[in-house]
């Protein structure tokens, strides 16, 4: 079986190495940076499975991916196109969310300033406004604290479809990610803790610490509805927000994602490789961490300070072979450890791949 992969990027990279051991599968990828209208018919007409590393994909060639849908009696992209069009924007995504039972914040559609000001109403301060396509890490989101904020976040971000959200007062971020497979079978992660800087992932934990099992099974159940609620097919996240009264979603990656990469050296089987088994029809792998401890750290604008993991027995670096730039993503490192003592020190001596005080979490 030949599977294609829209985008060459880390994640597509990745995508393909995880399942470099199993000869009866063939993965190709397709760069969407160097898009043509031909190239990519040429590549649908070329694989049996089509699947992508990011839902930020433009429309033309969703269409185009829609065209060749419709020339065949069963589907070939997976996730579903009507998952990736659901979840590529934020009003579609937070109603999905509803419909699955999933709690979210109170939110509202604007499309001009008039809405921007009605939203403060309706939902108060402070809100985030946010672009309901394409952003992230940060990007395309304004926060209003006081109703002043309004013109100037219209200015910044508007001029286009965005979603308003009342701010949830949350104790930490965490997310969880499962894959699902064609018969409706689903593997499921343990939950981490993630710890933003300047709306980018800076480190993700295993095990979240003091985090209850009612909550785990909750967030386990939110994501097998969602799953189910739309027939998934592959890997999928549901970023969740963690407050004295639950879990509250907050976001939903229809991929492998950031926060899942310690999967590679600290899962049995990772998101990368299950999400592959799940498009080619095999068996699942399993989910359980290897390690009583795990860390993924982000390795962010330059390099040079996570040289230092290649000494350390119980570090895994991962170089993108990226151009460094401030604010990209260049590699990770994944940290295992038969502790959380053991993990955290571990962290300590890698602490120069972080910004100064995002390390240890605050909470």
């Amino acid at each position: 079986m030949k599977i294609g992969i829209l985008g060459n990027g880390q994640l597509g990279q990745m995508l393909a190495s995880s399942v470099t051991d199993l000869s009866d599968l063939e993965i190709a990828l397709y760069d969407l940076r160097a898009h043509e209208e031909g190239k990519l018919n040429a590549f649908i007409k070329g694989v049996d499975i089509v699947s992508y590393e990011t839902e930020n994909i433009p429309a033309n060639i969703v269409a185009q991916l829609e065209s060749h849908e419709a020339q065949y009696e069963k589907s070939k992209v997976f996730p579903s196109l009507k998952a990736l069009k659901i979840f590529q924007n934020r009003l579609l995504e937070k109603n999905a969310l509803r419909a699955a039972g999933i709690d979210t914040a109170d939110f509202c559609a604007v499309n001009s300033l008039a809405d921007v000001h009605t939203a403060i109403e309706t939902l108060g301060l402070p809100i985030v406004m946010k672009t309901t396509t394409e952003g992230y890490d940060g990007k395309g989101q304004f926060v209003l604290r006081s109703p002043e904020d309004a013109e100037p976040a219209w200015n910044t971000i508007g001029n286009r479809e965005l979603i308003a959200e009342a701010f949830v007062p949350f104790l930490r971020e965490t997310s969880v990610i499962a894959s699902r497979d064609r018969d409706g079978n689903i593997n499921v992660w343990p939950m981490t803790e993630n710890v933003h800087h300047e709306g980018i992932l800076r480190y993700s934990l295993y095990p979240a610490a003091g985090l209850s099992a009612e909550k785990a099974q909750i967030a386990e159940r939110y994501i097998r509805d969602l799953a189910n609620s739309l027939d998934y097919v592959g890997t999928i996240t549901l970023e969740l927000f963690e407050t004295e009264q639950g879990l509250v979603a907050n976001e939903v990656a229809p991929r492998v994602h950031n926060s899942g990469h310690w999967s590679i050296e600290g899962a049995e089987a990772s998101q990368f490789r299950n999400h592959m088994l799940a498009l080619s029809g095999k068996a699942l792998g399993n989910t359980d961490s290897k390690y009583p401890a795990v860390a993924m750290l982000n390795v962010i604008g330059e390099e040079d300070s996570s040289i230092k993991a290649d000494s350390l027995s119980n570090a895994y670096r991962h170089s993108y072979g990226k151009e460094a730039r401030p604010a990209r993503k260049l590699g990770h490192i994944t940290v295992v450890a038969d502790s959380v003592e053991e993990r955290d020190l571990t962290i300590d001596a890698l602490v120069d791949v972080m910004p100064a005080g995002v390390w240890p979490p605050k909470n």
